[in-house]
């Protein structure tokens, strides 16, 4: 079976996030030193929060759900 790789823009919630709007944003994926790929992650709602996970960590559906990026209005 073949995994579909996250792209980045593609929007996360951690499963335990209490907060609705805890959203998480993958602006890269990248392969570490130590040959591991991993996902940079950007808050949604502050992107000045970041975090570097192991890509697998992001994939992994019992602690990450992928979400819809919020609709944008056409004018």
């Amino acid at each position: 079976m073949t995994t579909k790789l996250p792209l980045p823009g593609q929007r996360y919630r951690h499963v335990e996030a209490k907060l609705r709007g805890a959203e998480w944003v993958l602006s890269k994926i990248f392969t570490g030193t130590d040959g591991i790929e991993y996902a940079a992650l950007e808050a949604a709602g502050d992107r000045t929060q970041r975090k570097t996970l192991a890509l697998s960590t992001v994939m992994d559906q019992r602690r990450f759900q992928p979400i819809e990026a919020p609709a944008t209005k056409s004018v």
